[in-house]
């Protein structure tokens, strides 16, 4: 399609209702046989149209008649022929009286009864007449053939689009030929695709296809022609027809084909005309009118049609035959081939396919218009005239191609990439992890009609441009930074010979055209082939950069460019490497494609954030009370989504229980449990810099400063000391603590609603446990709606989570700690250490004392890179020293497992709905109670321990290490677990 025909708006009217009457056993027949709605979705799909037309049906014209008098209104009504007492010729008419302009359509099975019937009752308001063959590809007919009639005039008489003229009066015929000819042109048409440079091109090439016009008289054949004969490919024709519209069938003019081909050869010699009959004596009349001809009941009549369209018609490939030996002495299959050719032929065939308009028609098949019409008028009147027009012909092509490939850049190009992309890819290598769950959110969105189904909000993925695998490779090979693998270059030399270096030039050149359409600042995010896979998630491993919007687009590109390079880096930084060992996986083998992504929020006070970022789980490895693993768990913040993956302290919650957050159960556990610290990205580009720390761009917030931002007010309940009670409003006096509870108690955004539905579906399409990453922006403005994005979707894998249900496999015999009352995620791996409470020395009165001691045994294991399980009496972290041990969760960061155990005198209930609680859930780390006085199965082997030689021992508590590694079993599910 050319640039002139871009502009024009292409197959504007379409069929987006139809009726369909029937009665019940014809709908059997019609699905079974023909599976109308799936062709029509499957048709639509290929031809990137709109939605396809939906389809009510109604067993009675009577029926029918009813739901149009109802109100309800259709482009196309079909009909069967037992439809009722109302017969469908008395239908026509009533429905032609409401609906002048609604087409009606009669399918029928044929026979000579019903032919007689048609023949012998008033059918001048049915627009037409089809015989069923159990074809699948009728119903497709129909609405095209309808469809290029509603669209005739404005698309070939004012853009150009060419049509095809089938002349034919038999029902059985006409029928059997369309859905023959729709195939066709469809089929051919996928070949002038090959000169698109992108997707929309190719969609502009789809529905420039030729159009099929029907006449099923002389009268219609004449008055077709003349209205649109040049823009006319060709004619297919029958010999024998009715003159006028309406006349019976025993009134055919067993030569008026002939007639009409005498007409259009005194127009145009050149029209290609294929005749066809029943009668092979017309063979020899059609060949002296210089038309085609097929019988109509060839065995191969659709390969000789098709050949003969092919030829004749300008489809396939453009073949120059010597005009004299009919040698095929060229071959074209795309414009560049198309340019060379004409520039080499010899002047004979070069003059013969001018004079027969070869050039043009091949153009015009192709949906060239605009050069089409250029060449078509360039006549070679004497050899002399060869030369010159031919060189005018070249230039026109060329010419042409320069244009369209203007602004491409592979097959990404300024012309197909507009605001309205949402989601856009560059390269042909992977997507990489987070670039594919992207693409599936973004399908199953749409597969769900997501984007608007809860009001004031809009559901969607961020706007994304991926830079695929390949580009990766390059960036390595062209700048010689494949010694790195091997190198033993720290973190920051690494980030400094990657930012040094360049990215490649089409690349920096697509990047300023995506730049030139966001308006937003971009989160720059690693998309490796290992990321987020099933078996070994790679989740955190490499580096995101958050940039600034700036209005100079130069600058903007640097940092752009900046942020992609120290992705990259991140490939090679030691935690990487480390991370790829330690999963079996090869360095040299990973490769990173980029993910770019509009922020989702809005600017407050020169910071940009969203009203609320998390992560959602479709299943809980950590459930409280009545909560369940299966009904999955949030973690919001307010802020950028770091406080959330950073396990800094935000709020948790169940989507099937919004209103019950332990958080916020008393106004203690509010003012100590809840958000102190957000994140938001300072809009200052001078204040973007490369670091091995992808947080150095980020202003760190303590929530209490946050009362500035106009969003603060809508996540936060206020203490109001007038009345000593916690309230659910920004508006009294009094300090200010991020609750969400706005939305999680009174729905004010409908938060839970939207993550249950897309946790639910998101499990369901991936048939496994996910992990969803999401962004919603409140601060929109009136008469906007909300927005909630989803950021990012992985598998969780449940591999040693699974493995722990099987206790059949597990000994426990010789257990240190063994418990039916445990929180955790499976077999915990790397751990040599116990530190556990001497019994001997344990006092409630001295827990302060124990808990500065923990304190600096935890300082030497974190020193050491060492984990260690903790053994204890009471509860850990307890707010109350005489309940356990009082320490902050930084005194113990190292554990990896927290063992919870009773004295004979000392039994308290353990730790679940204390704030302590909360974090170590935060930080999946494993939790077990013991209390053997309450289930016989649990077990403390105190002794087993105390035999052991201790590596430290102090007034309180003991370090055991194991040269072996522990055996740590924890069953979530099963509330079950062992250490041995």
């Amino acid at each position: 399609m050319d640039r002139n025909t871009e502009e024009i708006s292409l197959m504007s009217n379409k069929i987006r209702r139809i009726l369909l009457i029937c009665n019940n056993f014809d709908s059997f027949s019609l699905e079974e046989s023909g599976r109308i709605e799936e062709q029509i979705t499957r048709e639509y799909a290929e031809l990137n149209l709109s939605a396809p037309p939906s389809i009510s049906r109604v067993e009675t014209t009577m029926d029918a008649l009813e739901l149009i008098r109802s109100g309800a209104s259709f482009d196309l009504v079909i009909t069967m022929y037992n439809v009722g007492e109302l017969d469908v010729f008395e239908f026509s008419k009533r429905m032609k009286a409401s609906c002048p302009d609604t087409p009606i359509v009669l399918l029928i099975s044929y026979s000579r009864e019903i032919r007689r019937q048609i023949d012998e009752n008033d059918t001048s308001c049915i627009d037409q007449v089809f015989c069923w063959h159990s074809s699948n590809d009728l119903i497709i007919a129909i609405i095209k053939l309808i469809e290029d009639r509603m669209n005739a005039d404005h698309d070939i008489l004012e853009a150009g689009v060419r049509a095809i003229l089938l002349v034919e009066d038999s029902i059985r015929y006409y029928s059997t030929y369309l859905p023959l000819l729709y195939k066709l042109v469809l089929q051919q048409n996928i070949i002038a695709l090959k000169d698109a440079l992108n997707e929309d091109q190719q969609t502009l090439r789809k529905r420039s296809r030729p159009k099929i016009l029907l006449a099923t008289c002389f009268d219609e054949a004449v008055d077709i022609f003349n209205k649109y004969k040049d823009c006319m490919l060709g004619i297919i024709s029958d010999v024998g027809f009715v003159l006028h519209k309406g006349e019976k069938s025993t009134k055919e003019k067993i030569d008026a084909g002939i007639d009409f081909c005498n007409l259009v050869r005194s127009v145009d010699p050149t029209m290609p005309i294929l005749m066809q009959s029943s009668q092979e004596s017309m063979r020899s009349v059609a060949e002296k009118l210089g038309a085609g001809f097929v019988m109509k009941q060839s065995k191969t009549l659709t390969h000789e049609v098709s050949e003969y369209i092919g030829r004749e018609f300008g489809f396939g490939d453009f073949v120059v035959t010597d005009p004299e030996t009919k040698d095929v002495i060229a071959r074209a299959s795309n414009l560049y081939e198309f340019e060379k050719i004409i520039g080499i032929i010899p002047n004979n065939c070069y003059r013969y396919i001018s004079e027969n308009n070869y050039l043009s028609k091949w153009l015009y098949a192709r949906g060239l218009f605009s050069i089409g019409a250029t060449l078509k008028p360039l006549h070679i009147h004497k050899d002399e005239d060869i030369p010159e027009i031919r060189e005018l012909t070249l230039k026109t092509i060329h010419e042409y191609r320069i244009n369209q490939a203007l602004g491409v850049v592979a097959k990404y190009s300024e012309d197909s990439f507009n605001d309205a992309i949402w989601f856009s890819r560059l390269g042909d290598g992977s997507l990489g992890g987070k670039g594919r769950g992207l693409a599936f959110l973004n399908h199953i969105l749409d597969k769900y009609k997501l984007y608007d189904k809860w009001e004031d909000v809009r559901v969607l993925v961020p706007k994304t441009f991926v830079i695929t695998t390949d580009y990766f490779d390059r960036f390595i090979l062209e700048n010689g930074l494949q010694y790195v693998i091997k190198s033993d270059l720290s973190d920051s030399e690494i980030l400094s010979e990657f930012v040094a270096s360049r990215l490649p030039a089409d690349m920096v050149l697509a990047l300023r055209v995506f730049l030139h359409h966001t308006k937003s600042p971009l989160a720059v995010r690693s998309s490796s082939k290992l990321e987020d896979s099933y078996y070994q998630p790679f989740a955190g491993v490499y580096s995101t950069y958050m940039i600034p919007h700036t209005d100079n687009l130069d600058q903007q590109l640097r940092l752009l460019s900046k942020a992609i390079k120290s992705v990259y880096a991140s490939v090679y930084f030691a935690s990487s490497r480390g991370y790829i060992a330690a999963t079996a996986n090869v360095l040299s083998e990973e490769k990173m494609g980029i993910v770019i992504q509009e922020i989702c929020g809005s600017e407050d006070k020169g910071y940009f954030f969203p009203t609320l970022s998390g992560v959602a789980r479709s299943v809980n490895f950590y459930p409280i009370g009545y909560e369940k693993a299966e009904e999955g768990v949030v973690k919001l913040a307010y802020g950028l989504g770091k406080a959330v993956v950073d396990g800094e302290q935000v709020l948790r919650f169940s989507p099937e229980y919004p209103k019950n957050v332990l958080q916020t159960s008393t106004p203690e556990l509010t003012m100590s449990d809840t958000q102190q610290i957000m994140y938001a990205l300072n809009l200052q580009p001078d204040k973007f810099k490369t670091s091995i720390d992808d947080s150095v761009n980020l202003d760190r917030i303590p929530t209490s400063e946050c009362g500035k931002f106009r969003s603060f007010k809508k996540v936060v309940s206020t203490w109001d000391y007038s009345n000593m009670r916690m309230v659910d409003s920004p508006m009294p006096e009094g300090p200010k603590f991020i609750t969400f509870s706005h939305i999680l108690k009174y729905n004010t955004f409908p938060l839970a609603k939207i993550l249950k539905e897309l946790l639910s579906i998101a499990h369901k399409e991936m048939k496994c446990p996910v992990e969803i990453e999401f962004a919603a922006n409140l601060d929109t403005g009136e008469d906007h709606p909300a927005i909630f994005n989803v950021l990012q979707i992985r598998p969780i894998s449940l591999d040693s989570f699974n493995a722990e249900v099987n206790w059949k496999d597990v000994d426990d015999s010789d257990s240190i700690v063994r418990a039916d009352n445990a929180l955790g995620t499976g077999w915990i791996k790397g751990v040599h250490d116990i530190v556990y409470l001497r019994q001997d020395h344990f006092d409630v009165l001295k827990t302060n004392e124990i808990a500065r001691e923990l304190t600096e045994l935890n300082t030497r294991m974190r020193q050491q890179g060492r984990n260690y399980v903790l053994i204890g009496y009471g509860r850990w972290g307890s707010s109350i020293p005489s309940l356990g041990v009082p320490v902050r969760w930084s005194d113990i960061s190292e554990a990896r497992v927290l063992v919870e155990a009773c004295l004979e005198n000392f039994r308290v209930d353990p730790s679940q709905g204390t704030h302590f609680f909360q974090n170590m859930t935060s930080f999946n780390v494993g939790y077990i109670n013991v209390n053997p006085y309450l289930r016989r199965n649990d077990l403390f082997d105190l002794g087993k321990l105390d035999e052991l030689q201790a590596e430290l021992e102090t007034e309180f508590i003991r370090l055991v290490h194991f040269d072996r590694e522990l055996e740590i079993c924890i069953d979530g599910r099963g509330d079950r677990a062992m250490i041995k």
